[in-house]
């Protein structure tokens, strides 16, 4: 069984677009520190609600223990560090993030991150989403912030038109 570690900002924009179980194209269960869950339930929205159908299933709550490891990583919002220590410390490589500073202190540290783009990446790859281009457009209308060359690289990779 393969695992991953998650951060808030994937399950929050991957629950609104109604693709929470992509995560489960990068692992098997995937583990969300108690710090990203308190954020994900902060709002009582409907990726609160979709998060609530699927905890304790193949979605779990988890606890960082090793707090040593927070005090390592550089400055960044608690639940990116809660992520990075608990892959740390469960010996994981993959993470899901979509921070990028997050996402690079993750590959100098040895870890595998994918974010939401590169969920809906492999998804369209799969042929599990018809239209990338319709997905992205639905993700900036949501708030989510793509830069013009990640949205320009992510189309190119399966074939569509920026």
């Amino acid at each position: 069984m393969t695992r991953c570690v998650a951060d808030a900002a994937p399950l929050i924009f991957l629950a609104k677009l109604g693709y929470l179980e992509l995560l489960r194209l990068n692992a098997d269960e995937i583990l969300v520190p108690t710090e990203v869950l308190r954020e994900v339930m902060a709002k009582d929205d409907e990726a609160a609600k979709e998060m609530k159908k699927h905890l304790g299933s193949w979605l779990k709550e988890c606890e960082v223990v090793r707090y040593e490891l927070l005090r390592l990583l550089p400055d960044m919002d608690e639940g990116e560090r809660a992520v990075l220590a608990q892959a740390i410390q469960e010996g994981f490589e993959k993470v899901v993030l979509d921070d990028m500073e997050a996402r690079r202190v993750a590959r100098r540290i040895g870890l595998k991150p994918i974010g939401t783009v590169g969920l809906l990446i492999a998804a369209h790859k799969k042929g599990l989403i018809p239209s990338l281009k319709v997905e992205l457009e639905r993700l900036k209308a949501l708030g989510f912030w793509i830069s013009e060359t990640l949205q320009r690289e992510a189309l190119e990779a399966v074939g569509e038109n920026f």
